[in-house]
């Protein structure tokens, strides 16, 4: 038997086409994610451009004693004007909000116009308490585009409540 050593293995040799594909890989992952990046940035922009804003936000103000009078659906629930904290006002509108424990946990947003309760809206403590009001367009501020707004809606979340406008009732509230 003829023991003659092995002859060393030699790597095969890559083709150029080879090497030329294995170095475009990282540069197409590369450029592939780089893709995804942006448009979930520009996705992300349009979406935010896109969300109402308040025109305005009104705070809690304790020391506002409310001294107006209460309709049928406050008295249902066994309130008075005491019960209510002031957010300020809107134009002619003021805003008072409060919460029950009774007959069940609620938030509730009063908006009161000439002394007296106009709209009354209560939703449990864990949704945005939504009211929606119209009124003359000379007795709130205009829009930011200068145009009358007459279609308001006012959400009280947390202790603070965003007023947003309408142009129109088909419109959406900016």
């Amino acid at each position: 038997m003829d023991e003659s050593p092995a002859a060393p293995v030699e790597p095969m040799a890559r083709d150029s086409g080879e090497r030329r594909a294995s170095g475009i890989l990282p540069w197409a992952i590369a450029a592939t994610a780089t893709l995804i990046a942006v448009i979930a940035i520009v996705v992300l922009v349009v979406n935010q451009a896109s969300e109402r804003r308040p025109v305005a936000q009104l705070t809690q103000d304790d020391s506002v004693e409310g001294t107006f009078a209460v309709d049928e659906d406050v008295e249902f629930l066994g309130l008075t004007a005491a019960d209510f904290v002031s957010h300020g006002s809107y134009g002619a509108l003021e805003v008072w909000s409060t919460t029950t424990t009774e007959p069940e946990d609620l938030r509730c947003l009063a908006i009161v116009a000439e002394g007296r309760v106009s709209l009354f809206r209560c939703s449990a403590p864990t949704f945005d308490t939504i009211a929606d009001f119209n009124i003359e367009p000379s007795l709130v501020p205009p829009a930011p585009s200068g145009e009358p707004a007459a279609h308001i809606r006012f959400i009280l979340r947390d202790d603070v409540v965003g007023v947003y406008l309408a142009p129109d009732p088909e419109g959406g509230y900016y």
